[in-house]
């Protein structure tokens, strides 16, 4: 159980922050994780801690809500506690009446940029934690799946698969045919001044297949899908849709995460390999028309140089992508507080983490191909 969850009333534009359990020092971090994020809202003028269901309050705890009154007080927000035990009102007296009323936009304080710089520590902590979760509920609901103990919802794979494939073969398929012929104007470029012409078949095919095809289909999903799964689960959690998806017994994950994911493992391969063959034909039209170079000698340069081994190289990366987008997507979704605005912003960062990494991930294989 959370050790606090956030309820927002509209009306009266007013968060109510409530305390479940102990808030010690493994479970404050989470309590500061839903001030901050309530002190962010724009909509909000009062903010309320309700300690009717808190346990045990440790001093990690004060340092939170001291925390928690700067950042409403630098926010504009009226920040107040209910269902005080004589326990939990002992221990709030120890702090000092500064620091729940400290000034708006007070930020000249020496410690200032450290506790920021701690702050983004933390966050990127939880933010690690909870990726780490995600990624183990995954992995049981799919081993779940596996042992038929469980079933996806009734033609959701095909739906998204429909989504994420069927509608993305257009612009997947020219930016293939674009890049190819590119690559075809590089190789007249630089070698056919050598009179090498006929190694541009090999530089269009291995590129293509091994680096180009699977990441440009990558970068183009990220974009499209993995913006669309975050956009779609946030919009979800700011409804409330996901809470009671949970509050009924249906996973989430199991229902809304696990079809997008598993789409995605199927669809991204199959993209790349389309993205490889479009690609290699657009190089293979420029190398006829400008280099003179027959389409038989160039599918025999194809056929001598590219190999299994560059196939499997260039769909196991495709899969990683795969896995990459769905779960950052899901990550950031599934993270989002707050208002439209969050889904704003879960949606770029999705774009941005996930093409990162798969950049960082597509470099990495590259050093280790050549390596080895």
């Amino acid at each position: 159980m959370p050790a606090a969850f956030t309820e927002l009333d509209p009306r009266t534009r007013t968060a109510t922050v409530r305390l479940q359990g102990d808030i010690v020092v493994r479970t404050s971090q989470q309590l500061y994780g839903q001030l901050r994020g309530v002190a962010r809202r724009r909509g909000i003028r009062k903010v309320i801690v309700d300690f009717a269901e808190a346990g045990r309050f440790d001093s990690s705890g004060l340092a939170v809500m001291a925390l928690g009154a700067r950042l409403m007080a630098r926010g504009g927000k009226a920040f107040d506690v209910a269902h005080l035990s004589e326990t939990h009102r002992a221990a709030l007296d120890l702090l000092p009446q500064t620091e729940a009323a400290a000034p708006a936009g007070a930020d000249d304080d020496p410690g200032g940029w450290v506790q920021r710089v701690g702050a983004g520590v933390l966050d990127y902590y939880a933010a690690a934690g909870e990726f780490r979760a995600l990624v183990i509920d995954v992995a049981r609901e799919a081993a779940l799946l596996a042992a038929r103990r469980k079933r996806l919802p009734a033609g959701e794979l095909l739906h998204q698969a429909s989504v994420m494939g069927v509608d993305a073969i257009g612009i997947v398929g020219l930016l293939g045919v674009l890049l190819g012929t590119t690559l075809g104007f590089q190789a007249l470029v630089l070698l056919e001044r050598f009179g090498a012409g006929v190694f541009a078949a090999d530089m269009i095919g291995l590129s293509m297949v091994r680096e180009f095809g699977p990441m440009m289909t990558a970068i183009i999903l990220t974009g499209r899908t993995g913006a669309a799964i975050a956009a779609e689960l946030g919009t979800m959690r700011v409804r409330s849709e996901l809470d009671a998806l949970a509050a009924m017994g249906i996973s989430p994950t199991r229902f809304l995460l696990l079809p997008r994911l598993l789409a995605l493992t199927w669809v991204q391969p199959a993209l790349s390999l389309m993205a490889m063959f479009l690609g290699i034909a657009g190089g293979m039209v420029v190398t006829a028309v400008a280099m003179h170079l027959p389409p038989d000698v160039f599918w025999a340069r194809i056929i001598e140089r590219v190999t299994i081994g560059d196939f499997v190289h260039g769909i196991t990366k495709s899969v990683i992508f795969a896995w990459i987008i769905g779960l950052t997507g899901c990550h950031f979704g599934m993270r989002t507080t707050g208002d439209a605005a969050s889904v704003g912003q879960a949606t770029t960062r999705t774009v941005v983490v996930g093409v990162f990494f798969i950049i960082l991930v597509d470099a990495a294989a590259a050093t280790l191909g050549a390596l080895l």
